[in-house]
């Protein structure tokens, strides 16, 4: 039996996943989580926010911002800042919650590769 495959969606896929209907063998993962920013970078467009919202929640293991994460947060906002390079705040965020609960990241955005130059532990699933 392979290692259990736990990982985290970018807000990238989730719009591949739920609006473009691609990539469906990525929520038969033994374990798939998204972070809370995910579901407000994916609702923000939306008509009826409740309405996925909800969905959502009951599709996934929503991961709530907390003390972890927004120290892991504020560590990569630093490296990066020392470094010159901007990043989203909300890729920041979903990278620390991946690194906080060792999941990995897939993704079709690639300045979480940014990310993975200043925090070497970020394991990042590139999807074409």
């Amino acid at each position: 039996m392979g290692r259990l495959q736990r990982i985290l969606l970018d807000t990238s896929i989730l719009i591949e996943i739920l609006d473009r209907e691609k990539y469906p063998e990525l929520i038969q993962a033994e374990e798939v989580y998204l972070s809370v920013i995910s579901i407000y970078e994916y609702i923000r467009y939306k008509k009826d926010k409740k309405f996925y919202k909800t969905k959502l929640e009951q599709a996934f293991t929503v991961l709530q911002l907390d003390n972890n994460i927004l120290e892991k947060a504020a560590e990569i906002f630093t490296k990066l800042k020392e470094k010159g390079t901007p990043i989203s705040e909300n890729d920041i965020y979903i990278a620390a919650t991946a690194l906080a609960y060792d999941l990995e990241l897939y993704t079709k955005d690639t300045d979480y590769q940014k990310i993975a130059e200043v925090e070497p532990k970020l394991k990042l699933k590139f999807i074409e």
